[in-house]
C-alpha cells in the first residue's frame, strides 16, 4: 500500500458516495469520514500499517469493528478535506468497499424529505445521535445528524 493507492481506494469512495447522493437535491454535501472495508485480513493489516504512517489513532474507545484515524495532512477531495478514515476489520456482512460520511446543510430537512420517499433510506439511531443510511453501489453513504468531526 502506498500513497496514491490508498488516495484512490478515499476517492472512489467519495465518488461513489456522491453519486448516490444525486438521487437526492442535495448539492452541497462536504465529506467528514471515510470508513474503508477491508477484503481479507491481508488488506486489512497492509491498510493499516500504511495510515499508521501518516495518521494518529483516534476515537480510541470504539473499536470493536476497526481503528480511527486523523489524518496528519488532510486529503483534498471532491467533496472536500478528509481528515479522518476508519479501517474495519474484514466483516463479510459488509460486501462494500467502504462507507463515506457526509456534512450536510440541514440535516432535519433531509430527514423530513427523503426518510419516508423512498426503501432505499434507513433511520439509524445511535446514543447521542442519529444518522440516514442510503445504500449505493459498492458503498453505504451515511448523513448524520452530528458528524464524527463533531462527536469528537
Amino acid at each position: 500500500m502506498d500513497n496514491n493507492e490508498f488516495e484512490k481506494i478515499a476517492n472512489y469512495l467519495i465518488e461513489q458516495g456522491l453519486s448516490t447522493l444525486k438521487s437526492t437535491d442535495e448539492n452541497n454535501a462536504v465529506i467528514d469520514y471515510v470508513a474503508i472495508f477491508s477484503k481479507d485480513e491481508n488488506e486489512f493489516k497492509n491498510l493499516e500499517r500504511f495510515i499508521e504512517t501518516i495518521s494518529v489513532q483516534v476515537d480510541k474507545e470504539n473499536i470493536k469493528t476497526g481503528k480511527t484515524y486523523l489524518l496528519n495532512n488532510p486529503i483534498e477531495t471532491s467533496a472536500g478535506e478528509l481528515k479522518l478514515v476508519k479501517i474495519r476489520i474484514p466483516d463479510a456482512t459488509r460486501p462494500q468497499r467502504g462507507a463515506p460520511d457526509f456534512k450536510i446543510q440541514n440535516y432535519q430537512q433531509f430527514k423530513e424529505k427523503y426518510l419516508q420517499s423512498s426503501g432505499n433510506f434507513t433511520l439509524m439511531t445511535r446514543k447521542d445521535y442519529e444518522m440516514i443510511e442510503i445504500k449505493g453501489v459498492d458503498v453505504l453513504v451515511y448523513i448524520p445528524s452530528k458528524t464524527l468531526g463533531e462527536r469528537m
